[in-house]
């Protein structure tokens, strides 16, 4: 077969299979009118009501200070779903599983062009059951939207090409992350990143590089302007600040979930212990230091708690400051995070290097360290690298051990997924928090949810 018709045959094939995984229980929420869980709170208490104004106000949309901490691009998207086709509660949910199945799709597809059908399907599994992909596919959330476009950004910079297409292609696609998701700008770094990196490097495109971008902060300085703040005003007293807690959690993320990837990811690890050991005991004592010097205590007060700090907080604390399966896991995580980018050729070492650095600190700069905010960068970091990682053709892991791996982390994240989803039912009714309220404000029910 020609060889390009079977790599075109494993896109597909793999999409279709990762896509059904989160397709499959995101309709099945739907049209059983589930309404149970934190997506759905915040779906039905926040994100609803904004794409209902604004189907009412269509156009002339009011931004000056909505019921979303987030830019309105994915609110826009639904209204105009709302307005031309249906305003339904099914309806818009049906548009929110779209999207998050595309961005399952889309990393499955990536994949399997560069490792063949079963590891596409394989890599993007994780995905697929995490409770914070699933729930913004089957609830009204702005997350799988953001994560798409991030995905087409990394997966551009990544092209080896030396024309500008891509650049361009990134350039759009980081405005429209910008419009989702304000706290996504750190996306412009790996876009500089990939264009000094590239065949013709120098100073010269990295400043086009650089120019190519600019609309995206010029988007995000009008929102700023228009907020006064990175959000808007009913929010600036609850999420705005800085959590130093946040680079060890994340890295304590990815020393957990890197044991479904391991199969990929082994040899480029085994291979940098050998001949970079130095290189990654620096990164584990960089991640021991940020592990030890903030507190990493779970608190809701200080905006550590939900995800993995709620069973992370009855392990015994060390002067009631630090958790010790941070002093473990957070090097642990540095170093075989380390270790994988290694293996990757040069450039994309260096564009995932920066991305996840970028990532962590754009990360840190919101008073909540949630683990929702990172999990899915984590995965889809992982999954990709993965997929570009150097290895021949006999140094593939055998498909029992990747099914073992992958299927074992997945099993983890569906468990959690399904806890996430047992509970009462959110009340259409439910009021936002009083901090997020205007006085003399009110709030419509949302008279199309499926429990009225």
């Amino acid at each position: 077969m020609n060889p390009s018709r079977s790599a075109t045959r494993d896109v597909i094939i793999a999409s279709a299979i990762a896509g059904c995984a989160i397709a499959i229980p995101a309709l099945w929420l739907v049209l059983t009118g589930n309404n149970i869980g934190r997506a759905a709170f915040d779906s039905i208490v926040y994100h609803e009501r904004v794409i209902r104004t604004m189907v009412v106000e269509y156009p002339a949309f009011d931004l000056r200070n909505p019921l979303t901490t987030t830019t309105p691009g994915y609110h826009i998207i639904l209204a105009t779903v709302g307005r031309l086709i249906s305003d339904s509660a099914t309806a818009l949910r049906l548009t929110s599983v779209v999207i998050g199945t595309a961005f399952v799709c889309l990393v499955a597809g990536w994949c399997a062009r560069r490792r063949g059908v079963l590891d596409g399907t394989l890599l993007a599994l994780p995905l697929a059951c995490s409770l914070y992909v699933l729930g913004s596919a089957a609830w009204l959330l702005p997350d799988d939207l953001a994560w798409l476009l991030i995905a087409v950004v990394l997966m551009l910079c990544c092209r080896v090409e030396s024309g500008r297409s891509w650049l361009a292609l990134a350039s759009i696609a980081l405005f429209a992350l910008v419009f989702v998701r304000q706290i996504q700008i750190w996306v412009a770094a790996p876009i500089w990143v990939a264009a000094w990196c590239g065949a013709n490097q120098g100073p010269r495109r990295v400043i086009t590089a650089i120019l190519a971008t600019l609309p995206a902060f010029a988007l995000l300085g009008a929102f700023i302007l228009l907020w006064h703040g990175l959000v808007p005003p009913r929010f600036q007293t609850s999420v705005t600040g800085f959590n130093i807690a946040t680079p060890a959690f994340v890295l304590l993320q990815y020393a957990l979930m890197i044991v479904g990837f391991l199969p990929w990811l082994a040899p480029a690890i085994v291979r940098s212990w050998s001949i970079h050991r130095r290189t990654m005991l620096l990164a584990a004592i960089v991640g021991l230091l940020l592990a030890a010097v903030p507190a990493t205590t779970t608190l809701q007060d200080a905006g550590r708690f939900t995800g993995w700090w709620g069973p992370l907080g009855s392990v015994p604390s060390i002067a009631g400051h630090t958790n010790p399966i941070f002093l473990v896991l957070s090097p642990l995580g540095a170093a075989l995070l380390t270790a994988s980018f290694l293996g990757l050729p040069a450039r994309t070492r260096a564009i995932f290097s920066v991305a996840t650095i970028a990532f962590i600190v754009a990360s840190s700069a919101t008073f909540f360290s949630w683990q929702r905010y990172h999990e899915p960068y984590v995965l889809l970091s992982l999954a990709m690298i993965s997929a570009l990682q150097q290895s021949s053709s006999e140094q593939s892991p055998k498909v029992g051990w990747k099914i073992l791996c992958v299927g074992a982390i997945s099993v983890v994240l569906a468990m959690i997924t399904l806890r996430g989803l047992v509970g009462d039912s959110i009340d259409p009714n439910e009021l936002p928090a009083v901090e997020h309220r205007i006085p003399s404000e009110t709030f419509p029910a949302n008279v199309n949810s499926p429990q009225t």
